[in-house]
C-alpha cells in the first residue's frame, strides 16, 4: 500500500468519525416566569394568575396575597382586586371567605368585560358552595361533640342513678333488720 492510500484511509476514517461526533448541547437554563401584570383584567391575564397560584406551594400563597393585597391598598385598581379576589380564594389566613364572596359579586356589577363577569360568576358560585359546605362541616362537628359530651352526661347519670339505687337499697336493708328486731321484741313481749 501506498502512502497515499494510507493516507486516503486516514482521511475517510477521520472524515466518519466527525460525522458521528455531536457536539455537547449547554445545559437548559430554567425558564424564568414573565413578570405579573397584577394592573391587568382581562380573562386571559387572570387565568394564568390562577394557574400560577395553582402551582405554588400553600406557603407560597400567603405572602403572594398579602403583596398583592398591599398593593391594592396603597394603589387601588381593579386589575390588582380581580388578582387579589384570586389570591383570597385559594389562600388560608388572607382574607374572610364571606367578604371575599361579597367583593366578588361588587366586582361583577363592575366589570365590563363579559367574559371576566361570567368567569366571576361561576367563581362566586365555587366560594359560595365552599363555605356552605364548611358551615355543614362545622355545623356536624358541632353535633358530634354535643352528642359525645351527651353520652358522657349520660354516663355520670347512670353512675348517679346506680349510687342513688345502692344507697336506697342499703337504706331498705337497715330497715328490714329494725323490723325484724321489732319483731323478734314483739314476740318476746
Amino acid at each position: 500500500m501506498s502512502k497515499a492510500h494510507v493516507l486516503l484511509a486516514l482521511l475517510a476514517g477521520l472524515v466518519a468519525g466527525c460525522q458521528l461526533w455531536r457536539p455537547a448541547k449547554p445545559p437548559e437554563q430554567p425558564v424564568a416566569p414573565a413578570p405579573r401584570d397584577y394592573a391587568a383584567t382581562d380573562l386571559d391575564a387572570l387565568v394564568r394568575y390562577g394557574e400560577d397560584l395553582a402551582r405554588m406551594a400553600p406557603a407560597e400563597r400567603l405572602p403572594e396575597c398579602q403583596q398583592v393585597d398591599r398593593m391594592q391598598a396603597s394603589s387601588p385598581r381593579m386589575g390588582y382586586r380581580l388578582h387579589l379576589l384570586l389570591a383570597q380564594m385559594v389562600t388560608t389566613g388572607c382574607g374572610d371567605a364571606s367578604v371575599t364572596l361579597g367583593n366578588i359579586k361588587v366586582v361583577i356589577s363592575e366589570i365590563e368585560d363579559l367574559r371576566v363577569r361570567a368567569w366571576l360568576a361561576y367563581l362566586s358560585e365555587l366560594v359560595s358552595r365552599s363555605q356552605r359546605e364548611a358551615a355543614e362541616k362545622a355545623e356536624l362537628d358541632r353535633q358530634l361533640k354535643e352528642a359525645q359530651s351527651g353520652k358522657h352526661k349520660v354516663r355520670k347519670d347512670v353512675q348517679a342513678k346506680d349510687s342513688k339505687i345502692q344507697s336506697l337499697e342499703s337504706e331498705v336493708e337497715q330497715l328490714r333488720n329494725k323490723l325484724n328486731t321489732l319483731k323478734s321484741i314483739e314476740q318476746k313481749l
